[in-house]
């Protein structure tokens, strides 16, 4: 699977894209919106995002809209350990398949990941 891992938090991005790889990913890290607009318009073809909620200046929110405009859009995840209920609403409203609660459990990542890329995103 190709994931795209967006979070200000360099450590965040280092730990999951090692985690990710060693289960057999194909996975890229970036450290903002700016960067996963970037990344998404390079002409890779991403199955997943897993992006953080709030990444001054911008949103996963940003990320996720990013991510409808494509012809092919991935599943995306919203990660986030501050967000209210609203900011979570408005990212699911925008697409977002799935939230994962920080501080990040990787095997509710593997779990999450294996949900969104299986079910049918009008049950989600």
């Amino acid at each position: 699977m190709k994931i795209l891992v967006v979070d200000d938090e360099a450590d965040i991005v280092e730990e999951l894209c090692g985690f990710l790889e060693r289960r057999g990913h194909d996975v890229t890290g970036v450290g903002g919106v700016e960067q996963a607009r970037a990344a998404l318009g390079a002409g890779t073809t991403f199955d997943v995002v897993v992006t953080d909620m709030r990444m001054p200046p911008g949103t996963g929110v940003e990320v996720v809209s990013a991510c409808t405009e494509l012809a092919r859009p991935p599943a995306v995840v919203l990660m986030t350990g501050q967000a209210s209920d609203s900011d979570v609403e408005d990212a699911m409203k925008a697409g977002a398949r799935s939230v994962i609660w920080k501080p990040l459990s990787l095997r509710k990542v593997a779990d999450t990941l294996v949900q969104v890329t299986t079910s049918d995103p009008a049950n989600t």
